[in-house]
């Protein structure tokens, strides 16, 4: 299974149709094709403080919540902003074998023992993946999992986070760009 993600430093990103405004809101297409922008954020900005609601963590992935996570994600990539493969044994070892994981940039957002939220960084700060569970939604889960990964990676000296988000997911750029993401 090949992995598509930028080796060494982050091509500029092709504007979206419509010019470099965010494009209109339409379904999503059904094509695996539907394009993607590429959003930077230089970590010299200060990442908005954690403001976890109340009974939410967030700690690094463990195998013993693998299944929960994988679930969480092939949930929130329904709507087809992402993908996952089907079978939990292929993502994990995927995961855990690729040269860029890091378990303590895995993080998983926990409410007691139910998984909510999930942001996976490369070890090149690089975003790979940021969900949260539906009912979880605009409660400041995702902005928290975000600024722990910035944190993380500022952490080890990184000085730009970068991430591709699909055209059409208007919620999702609206988060990047509060935290300072933006296009070349």
């Amino acid at each position: 299974m090949a992995r598509r993600r930028p080796k060494g430093g982050f091509g500029k990103a092709a504007a979206p149709a419509g010019g470099a405004g965010l494009p209109p809101p339409v379904p999503h297409p059904t094509s695996p094709a539907a394009g993607h922008i590429l959003l930077r954020r230089p970590m010299a900005l200060p990442e908005p403080p954690i403001r976890l609601p109340p009974g939410v963590a967030i700690a690094p992935i463990e195998a013993a919540n693998a299944g929960a996570v994988h679930k969480l994600m092939q949930r929130a990539y329904a709507s087809g902003f992402g993908t996952v493969p089907a079978n939990l044994l292929d993502w994990w070892e995927g995961l855990v074998t690729d040269s860029e994981f890091d378990r303590n940039l895995a993080l998983v957002a926990r409410a007691g023992d139910e998984v909510i939220g999930f942001c996976l960084c490369w070890t090149s700060s690089f975003v790979k993946d940021l969900v949260v569970d539906a009912g979880w939604r605009n409660r400041g889960v995702g902005s928290a999992l975000l600024s722990t990964a910035i944190a993380a990676l500022r952490a080890r000296g990184a000085e730009e986070l970068a991430l591709k988000v699909d055209i059409y997911n208007g919620t999702a750029q609206r988060l990047y760009r509060s935290f300072g993401f933006g296009q070349d």
